[in-house]
């Protein structure tokens, strides 16, 4: 099936933000494409909207994306067997901002010319907002060290692709109806599941047909990642304003193949 969701991938290019307390951070995902014995970086931009001065701190960590449910379990650096914690680096790893200003954080990945290195990789850049310790949470349990105390942390997820890894492969390995998030509401489920060796970047959308009618309906798309060997469930809810009667159902999924699609088909009654 060739390529028909061109403009769907597209909205995956946009830079995204996270936002909290007066703080702003961006990108939210850094993709990498760097080859062993090279090195390549990124800029991170942090944004002090707040009215008062903020410390910063850069560190990282590993994570893990367990289940079908696009959630992502914070790991010790090193934990993950694909870390990429000791190829990265902060420059700087603590600064501070004044109100309104902000700081261009240069993220450096460099891989050794090791057999190791062709492989992906992934984990997170962990920005916190830290504060100087007092005399009154010194013993503290949740301080940390360098006389600072953490007080909330934003997470940015990091992926790296070597060059020598292209083989992009996923399917559809079900699609079925499910309940909607109110007792009245129907949901088409579609579970992804990534059978190749490269991250992938996936856009989803469905399709209904009224058999009676011909009209059609498409249900708004989805954006989502999956590593290699995993799996991601995502739900697209139906209308209730959408006409009774029966329908055939289109699931289609974008990989990111230069050439194809996934797409699957099921028989629904409103």
């Amino acid at each position: 099936m060739k390529r028909i969701l061109t403009f769907i991938a597209f909205a995956l290019l946009a830079t995204p933000l996270l936002k909290a307390q007066s703080v702003s951070i961006a990108p939210s995902r850094m993709y990498f494409k760097v080859a062993p014995g090279q090195v390549k970086s990124q800029i991170l931009k942090v944004t002090n909207n707040s009215r008062d001065k903020q410390s910063f701190s850069i560190s990282f960590g590993d994570f893990a994306a367990p289940g079908s449910q696009g959630k992502s379990v914070l790991l010790k650096p090193g934990e993950s067997p694909n870390s990429i914690t000791k190829n990265v680096s902060a420059t700087p790893a603590f600064f501070e901002l004044e109100p309104g200003k902000s700081k261009d954080v240069q993220i450096l990945l460099e891989l050794p010319n090791l057999p190791e290195s062709n492989k992906v990789k992934w984990g997170t850049v962990l920005v916190k907002l830290v504060k100087e310790k007092t005399a009154a949470n010194k013993g503290d349990a949740s301080t940390v060290g360098m006389g600072i105390l953490e007080t909330f942390q934003f997470v940015v997820h990091l992926f790296q692709t070597p060059p020598n890894i292209t083989n992009k492969q996923a399917e559809i390995a079900e699609m079925k109806q499910v309940k909607g998030t109110t007792p009245d509401e129907k949901s088409i489920s579609i579970l992804t599941k990534n059978t190749g060796d490269a991250i992938i970047d996936c856009a989803s959308y469905v399709e209904l047909v009224n058999l009676k009618s011909g009209k059609k309906d498409r249900l708004k798309p989805a954006a989502f990642t999956v590593l290699p060997g995993g799996s991601r469930e995502v739900k697209f809810g139906i209308p209730s304003t959408l006409e009774k009667g029966k329908y055939t159902v289109t699931g289609v999924v974008d990989y990111g193949s230069k050439d194809d699609v996934q797409a699957a088909e099921m028989d629904l009654e409103l």
